[in-house]
């Protein structure tokens, strides 16, 4: 097992030092839910993520590799306590979805302008907490979370904004990105049917494919 973790780290090691330069992107991201999940789940979610390419297409391989790591949320959500009448707060940030996957890229390497293709494939870590509260107190809190495998693929464009465009080294682009994202089923809370009597939260859960249309602008950099 040793050896073989060796192995890992000095192809690795070759693969950064040997092709083209490494590389990095940060997009802000809108997520559209699609499929059963949009039938469960209406809103549309806001986030971010960061990408860090081990090495970025070259004249020796027009392909990049790399990790992708994302942040999606769903938002708060507030309700009446049926108490007081008073409105209540249920900081419900439903249906997060923490994600990490590997990245394959196919781009052109030279070019003001790059249109790319890119698959990946990872999984996403779904979560939510409810915390009830009114008046400063806080009497009860939710806690919902579950794990989904999850691919896709997508399309992009870089364009050139700063730097050199001949040489990668210290340039910067613009990236516009729009990627489709399926998933195993997950279950997650149902944000509708929370409610709170007796200082105790009443909830039901979902059961659904997460599948979602992602789409996305920000930076892209060459080191």
């Amino acid at each position: 097992m040793k050896t073989f973790i060796q192995s890992i780290i000095i192809t690795t090691s070759i693969l950064i030092t040997s092709f083209a330069q490494p590389s990095a992107s940060f997009n802000f991201t809108t997520a559209i839910p699609m499929g059963d999940f949009k039938n469960y789940n209406g809103n549309v979610g806001f986030g971010g993520n960061m990408e860090f390419f081990f090495f970025s297409p070259s004249e020796r391989t027009p392909y990049g590799l790399g990790i992708n790591l994302s942040y999606v949320s769903y938002g708060i959500q507030f309700f009446i306590n049926p108490y007081s009448d008073e409105l209540g707060v249920s900081l419900n940030k439903a249906n997060n979805f923490a994600s990490v996957h590997i990245l394959f890229q196919i781009a052109p390497h030279t070019g003001i302008i790059r249109p790319y293709i890119e698959t990946l494939f990872g999984g996403s870590y779904i979560f939510s907490l409810t915390e009830v509260g009114y008046d400063y107190y806080s009497p009860a809190t939710l806690w919902i979370d579950d794990w989904a495998w999850s691919y896709g693929g997508g399309v992009g464009l870089k364009l050139f904004a700063t730097g050199n465009p001949l040489f990668d080294s210290g340039s910067t682009y613009i990236d516009f990105k729009v990627r489709y994202l399926l998933s195993t089923e997950v279950t997650y809370l149902d944000r509708n049917s929370v409610e709170y009597y007796g200082d105790e939260v009443y909830y039901s859960l979902l059961k659904s494919k997460a599948d979602m249309l992602l789409v996305s602008i920000g930076f892209f950099f060459f080191f």
